[in-house]
């Protein structure tokens, strides 16, 4: 069955000397329209106490322009784009969801600007994408990008490597065929995923993130010897970006394997609620929650029960998983963290805490459909 959706496709591309430099000033103009109209609403509430909304910011950009010409140097819809987003700042700070705006800096290590696709100014031919005032760029993908391109937004990592997010329309979405499999996941440190049926799903390549978090030490250490700003210290810097980079992409090429594997062989998926902030106030375990990257894998999760018309279900956080008899629904209130497996003193049965945990999620996850 095919059902279509909206789908962004991240892709890495490959800009020349003249586009890295027209990029550079795309990103500092959107960071300066966003500054100085920041700055206008501040004065004008302060002196007048009216609020300039998003279309009057648009009409005094339109005269800004005429003062201010090297702005009719990059792509205009880039500009917008920075005024919507300082509108939607403005708008989550009113209804409490964010703090106050702040200015943006050209120090921040991620640059990044959208743009739109208006009368077929962004097309892809081949390894080839066009974008506006910039031209051609190659790139390079492992996936087929389908749809209609809506709009691109291009970004620079702390690494220096450039992407760009395609979002596109009528994008078709393969969902699976419907069974009667369910499964329940406990999350776990030790052990990172535990399902029901006992299989157990290790952190993938744990001795090469431990690799990585050792060489992300020692080049901290070093950066905190550099004197500020300087050629060295920017060089150390970098390296640090592109170790945390590549940890990003080795988890996230197997938390994707993963979330497809159990997409395709089970319709319902039962996910306890990990209240992640709060588990971090454990000072002996926080590293090692961190580590785990769990909110990334629910994340993919969802994404890929989505895509492929799965139900993923998320159980209350306060349902004592581990501490409760699968069998006679017995609750063990002396069950500590360190007690890895536990005998019921009412039927007997000697459980594993993981696996019990995973049976108890999925019971009581199926109770919600």
């Amino acid at each position: 069955m095919k059902v279509v959706m909206y789908k962004s496709f991240v892709v890495r591309i490959y800009p020349d000397e003249v586009q890295e430099n027209f990029f550079t000033n795309q990103f500092g103009c959107c960071r300066f329209v966003f500054n100085t109209f920041l700055d206008a609403k501040k004065k004008v509430y302060a002196e007048n106490g009216v609020y300039l909304s998003f279309y009057d910011c648009s009409a005094m950009l339109t005269e800004l322009k005429k003062s201010k010409t090297w702005l009719k140097r990059v792509d205009s819809t880039g500009l917008i784009e920075s005024l919507k987003n300082l509108e939607n700042a403005f708008n989550r700070f009113f209804n409490q969801i964010s703090k106050y705006p702040r200015y943006k800096s050209k120090y921040n290590p991620v640059q990044s600007y959208k743009t739109h696709n208006i009368n077929n100014n962004i097309r892809i031919r081949d390894k080839f994408i066009r974008l506006p005032k910039v031209g051609w760029i190659r790139f390079r993908t492992h996936q087929k990008i389908t749809g209609q391109i809506q709009s691109v937004t291009v970004k620079r990592k702390a690494s220096g490597k450039y992407f760009i997010s395609i979002l596109c329309k009528n994008v078709t979405r393969h969902v699976y065929k419907t069974n009667n499999r369910s499964c329940g996941i406990d999350l776990g440190v030790s052990r990172f995923v535990t399902i029901n049926t006992g299989k157990i799903i290790p952190f993938p390549q744990q001795n090469k993130i431990i690799q990585l978090h050792n060489k992300i030490r020692r080049l901290q250490r070093k950066l905190s010897k550099k004197e500020f700003s300087s050629k060295n210290y920017n060089k150390i810097k970098k390296k640090i970006a592109q170790t945390y980079e590549k940890r990003h992409n080795i988890l996230d090429y197997h938390f994707y394997k993963i979330a497809q594997q159990l997409t395709e062989k089970y319709q319902v998926i039962c996910m306890e609620t990990l209240n992640i902030k709060g588990m971090l106030k454990n000072s002996r375990l926080s590293k090692s929650i961190q580590e785990k990257s769990w909110h990334m894998f629910t994340k993919i999760i969802e994404q890929k029960a989505y895509e492929h018309g799965r139900k993923l279900i998320h159980i209350d956080q306060w349902y004592p998983s581990s501490k409760t008899c699968n069998n006679c629904q017995y609750y063990n209130d002396k069950l500590k963290l360190n007690n890895r497996t536990w005998t019921c003193p009412q039927c007997g049965n000697t459980h594993d805490r993981d696996i019990n945990a995973a049976k108890n999620i999925q019971r009581e996850g199926l109770k919600k459909i």
